[in-house]
């Protein structure tokens, strides 16, 4: 995850737009491990704020799809098709 937190922060703070031309661009490992973050902090191994988990559970339908997806490509649709989910990861690339 270390490798490629700076791309995942971009895609993170980036504009709607971009972040689904940075998405669609992005290779597999980079989504297996946007879902890993997610996987994470949905089973409380990463701490985040209340604030942060309110959030997150704005979207809570759209990660649990995320981390129970079997292969990568089914994993890089869901967040192509709901990029709004990843705003609320922000705050962890602070």
């Amino acid at each position: 995850m270390k490798i490629y937190s700076r791309f995942i922060k971009r895609i993170v703070t980036s504009p709607e737009l971009i972040r689904v031309k940075l998405l669609k661009s992005s290779n597999l490992k980079i989504i297996t491990a946007i879902s890993e973050i997610v996987y994470n902090i949905i089973h409380k191994n990463i701490q985040v704020d209340r604030s942060t988990l309110v959030q997150l559970k704005k979207f809570k339908r759209v990660f649990y799809k995320l981390v129970s997806a079997k292969d990568a490509l089914a994993r890089k649709q869901i967040l192509i098709d709901n990029p709004k989910c990843l705003v609320s990861l922000a705050i962890l690339f602070r």
